[in-house]
């Protein structure tokens, strides 16, 4: 089963933009509208309140999509007293935050957002995925589950049919609420609903499995969402604290290992991430996934066409022939054009 994989893109997004600092200078749209004023190029009917209030918000919003939150929220601050009753500039900072790792202010903003608009479908999920974070499970559920019957259901959401959205997120927490068995019903339904929901599939096909195993308990699983959600939105850092945690109290999970390698090898941490999955290999012998994602890196690492990269070509060929049916193994070499 292919494990949800994450965005690399977002993740370099996020090396590539230092953050500001506490005290540094007036957001950069706050000056272009002095500028823009004091030389009289407003249009006509704007004026430099008007202009900061736009620009502000269209920054804010363009920083955050390119994984520069800290520089959203400075830009956003700025309008925090004109716009405190505007239900998307809250839903925007309520974004921020939830990105910063800030849940109670994103909760507060998400919130806020719906008293005007109580129905405002990516307010009410975002809100949910809020309260995941918080602990507070049975009000996520509840949450989700309200949205099941929004005329936006029967839309797509995230690249996935909505009704698959909601019913993945509902199953996954029903396991970290205990309920194996409710959880398994809604992750099923939601991969039928939509084949493409790798997070149920993983959920149900991978780490399920693990749970009836007793390799990690419900808490632990919440810690391993808390890191992909972060891997996600490109907090590389604290996603990684989160899943070497996770590694350290449940060696047996796998899916800590494959998560904590691919955030080395999409930061190009290669010799970080071949160490890591020898640790897994140690705890998980039979694990075959681990030594292939460790040959991933070594090829990397060296190159797969250098004289370097033949011991681990190697490796990975005799696996090949002794695993037939591991289906990674044969990806990493079609992927390396290798097979």
């Amino acid at each position: 089963m292919t494990r949800l994989l994450l965005p690399a893109l977002a993740l370099a997004l996020a090396l590539a933009f230092p953050a500001l600092q506490a005290g540094a200078a007036e957001p950069g749209c706050v000056a272009r509208c002095r500028e823009m004023a004091a030389k009289g190029e407003l249009r006509s009917g704007v004026n430099e309140k008007g202009c900061v209030t736009n620009v502000c918000q269209e920054d804010g919003r363009r920083f955050y999509k390119s994984g520069e939150f800290e520089q959203a929220l400075a830009s956003l601050d700025v309008l925090s007293t004109s716009l405190e009753r505007s239900p998307s500039y809250r839903l925007d900072r309520g974004l921020v935050y939830y990105a910063l790792g800030r849940f109670d202010e994103a909760l507060a903003d998400f919130d806020a957002s719906l008293v005007n608009l109580p129905d405002a479908f990516i307010a009410s999920a975002q809100r949910a995925h809020t309260l995941i974070r918080l602990g507070r499970f049975d009000d996520a559920h509840a949450g989700f589950a309200k949205l099941l019957d929004a005329k936006a259901s029967a839309r797509e959401f995230r690249g996935l049919r909505t009704r698959s959205y909601l019913l993945g997120n509902m199953g996954v927490i029903d396991l970290f609420r205990g309920d194996a068995k409710k959880a398994k019903q809604e992750l099923a339904e939601a991969l039928q609903i939509d084949g493409r929901n790798t997070q149920a599939a993983t959920y149900i096909y991978r780490v399920l499995p693990q749970l009836e195993a007793g390799t990690i308990d419900a808490a632990g699983l919440a810690s391993f969402y808390g890191a992909t959600e972060d891997a996600g939105t490109g907090d590389r850092k604290r996603a990684e604290r989160e899943t070497a945690a996770v590694i350290e109290k449940y060696p047996k999970f796998p899916e800590s290992y494959f998560l904590e390698a691919e955030l080395l090898r999409n930061s190009y941490r290669y010799e970080d991430c071949e160490r890591i999955l020898r640790g897994g290999e140690r705890a998980i012998p039979s694990e075959i996934d681990l030594a292939a994602e460790r040959l991933r890196c070594s090829l990397l690492k060296s190159g797969p066409t250098s004289a370097a990269a033949k011991p681990a070509l190697a490796e990975l060929k005799r696996l090949n022939q002794d695993h037939p049916e591991n289906v990674l193994v044969k990806e990493i070499l079609h992927a390396l054009d290798l097979y």
